[in-house]
């Protein structure tokens, strides 16, 4: 056996689970179909997001998927800083909260549904005036008509985080073998054996963790994923001056490092085509243009998309991939919530692996459900 356990796929979410295999001591290493991990040839979705780690905002339900989500956020804060310790190298993470802004009445429901479920859930939210929004975020719009805090939306800065993790995992003795496409996946008794172009890698267990390209890798069974197509940009604004996320016109503003803003994002089913748009682009520079007009008038600096793994039920797919066959996992269909859930989804794949029981959220994330589902699209 090349290791204990192979996991199949670089991104955040197969690089904590590594993290995390190896941490328990398993040898483990990493395969992954993309050549380099690196902000100007590297397209996967954890590259492309924007790092908001918001389970109020993206999971407003009581439900597996809010807890989930609510567990994971609350890890983030010592996972960054574990991180920074173990690769010496620098993973923004800040807790400003979001804030929330309706522009028109049409825009208001939308904040009262989070007010509701703040309630419902235990998260906290504050509705703050216009003005003292604008204090914090100038470009505002005076006519803003409401505006809401929820201090309990973090944000990261994912794609130091993913350079965090490669690190960390080959300090923890973890091989990140890229520009290895799996071909094929060989399950016999003996053991589990992917094969690529002119090499091969077995294992005792494998987890796949392979995004949105989870769903189709011969010789596994299928699984019920669409890519959801999103385009971001990036605006240079040295002076931004709120360290948090900003919500609002149907579209989110997060800093990025001292002198930029990410702005995205949209949400656009068209098979693996990971090709900007210039609708996708009009369609973002529009909303810019309503939410932060003086922030709108300069181009922006850079366009690019990534994948999401989607599921007809927009929830992850967590667990044994075949049956009962203990040694098959999967750890995808994260959707929207893949920097958010990657400390969470490594604990309790682990915790599959070791034979100890998951989360109650985990077990509601099984593949079986899926026999009954059919159909995608964005959420309503």
């Amino acid at each position: 056996m090349s290791c204990d356990v192979l996991v199949l796929g670089g991104g955040i979410v197969g690089l904590a689970c590594a993290r995390e295999l190896a941490g328990e001591g398993l040898r483990v290493e990493v395969l992954d179909s993309e050549p380099i991990l690196a902000a100007d040839g590297w397209r996967g979705a954890s590259w492309a997001a924007a790092g908001m780690l918001a389970p109020l905002s993206e999971a407003p339900e009581a439900g597996a998927l809010f807890d989930a989500a609510r567990a994971s956020r609350d890890l983030w804060p010592g996972f960054a800083r574990e991180l920074r310790e173990e690769s010496d190298l620098a993973v923004d993470h800040d807790a400003s909260g979001a804030l929330m802004a309706a522009l028109t009445p049409e825009e208001e429901p939308w904040l009262d549904r989070l007010v509701a479920a703040g309630r419902r859930l235990g998260e906290t939210v504050h509705e703050i005036s216009p003005p003292a929004a604008r204090a914090e975020i100038p470009d505002l719009p005076p006519a803003t008509r409401r505006v809401l805090h929820l201090p309990g939306e973090h944000r990261v800065d994912n794609r130091q985080a993913c350079r965090a993790l490669e690190v960390a995992v080959e300090r923890r003795g973890v091989p990140v073998l890229r520009d290895h496409r799996v071909h094929r996946v060989e399950v016999g008794t003996a053991g589990i054996t992917a094969h690529g172009h002119g090499w091969q890698r077995s294992a005792e267990r494998l987890v796949v963790a392979a995004g949105a390209w989870s769903g189709s890798i011969p010789g596994l069974p299928p699984l019920p994923l669409e890519p959801v197509r999103g385009q971001m940009l990036r605006f240079e604004d040295a002076a931004w001056p709120w360290a948090g996320t900003l919500r609002g016109a149907g579209i989110y503003a997060v800093r990025r490092g001292t002198a930029s803003v990410l702005v995205g994002a949209t949400e656009e089913l068209v098979g693996f085509d990971r090709a900007t748009t210039p609708e996708g682009r009009h369609k973002l520079v529009e909303a810019v243009r309503r939410l932060l007009p003086a922030l709108a008038r300069s181009e922006p600096a850079e366009h690019w998309a990534g994948l999401r793994p989607g599921t007809p039920d927009h929830l992850p797919i967590l667990g044994p991939l075949a049956g009962e066959d203990p040694r098959l996992l999967v750890a995808t269909g994260h959707y929207r919530h893949g920097i958010l859930m990657a400390p969470w989804t490594a604990r309790e794949i682990t915790s599959w692996v070791l034979g100890r029981t998951p989360d109650a959220a985990a077990l509601h994330f099984g593949v079986a459900r899926l026999a009954e589902l059919s159909g995608f699209g964005p959420p309503v």
